[in-house]
């Protein structure tokens, strides 16, 4: 089977190229994505942060949730199996 040239797309998003960073716990975090960046990845996906919003106040939340400065879009793993707390993080 060939091997296609173009390149993935989520919504109006394409990549840069084919090189994404998977989310890791404890790995992932804002400086090492930085580093992924500067070395070519075309996306970096952060860690994983919960849906429910009455955990954000936690270091940990708050330091998962940071993003200040990186390019758009920002990708995270969004775990939780409540819907009614999803909204509130895919903005």
């Amino acid at each position: 089977m060939p091997l296609t040239s173009s390149l993935p797309t989520i919504g109006d998003y394409e990549l840069p190229n084919q090189v994404i960073l998977a989310p890791m716990a404890g790995v992932t975090d804002q400086p090492f994505r930085q580093l992924c960046r500067r070395l070519g990845a075309g996306w970096v996906v952060g860690e994983m942060v919960t849906s429910d919003p009455s955990l954000w106040h936690t270091r940990k939340s708050q330091q998962r949730m940071n993003h200040a400065g990186e390019p758009s879009p920002r990708l995270c793993r969004l775990p939780g199996a409540t819907p009614k707390y999803w909204p509130k993080r895919l903005v």
